[in-house]
């Protein structure tokens, strides 16, 4: 993610929880400023860790309660991976949508975008009977 994006994100996300009452500083803040600099989604555990070594005070409890309430907001979305972590991931607000390969042998994961992925999960949603509000795919390989 650019560093333009990044801090559009940041921008956005301070502003809606300004909007939605809540004060800003303090842990929360650092977990924007942190999950703006996070190449990708990451877990609460990670997050914590990157916020110590960039000398910013948060707590792993805080930084639970910020990504709680940035989830809350729409601002991240939990990832589950199926490898028994959760991860967050920041919501844009222009909607930007992609789907994740994961290596099962060091975790690692990568982000990745296919427009005739997307056609073929559309028409197979013009399928079913189900109005589709949401999909997620995830690839698993080493």
């Amino acid at each position: 993610m650019s560093a333009e994006r990044a801090a559009e994100w940041a921008r956005h996300a301070r502003e809606e929880l300004t909007r939605r009452g809540h004060r800003s500083g303090g842990a929360r803040d650092a977990v924007i400023a942190g999950l703006a600099a996070h190449d990708g989604c990451c877990t609460a555990a990670e997050l914590a860790l990157q916020l110590r070594g960039d000398g910013r005070r948060a707590g792993t409890a805080s930084v639970y309660r910020a990504l709680g309430v940035l989830q809350e907001a729409g601002l991240v979305r939990v990832l589950e991976l199926g490898e028994g972590e959760r991860r967050y991931e920041l919501v844009h607000a222009d909607g930007e949508h992609h789907h994740h390969v994961v290596c099962d042998g060091c975790g690692s994961t990568l982000a990745f975008h296919d427009d005739e992925l997307e056609r073929a999960i559309a028409m197979a949603a013009g399928r079913c009977a189900w109005a589709i509000g949401a999909h997620d795919v995830v690839l698993h390989g080493t």
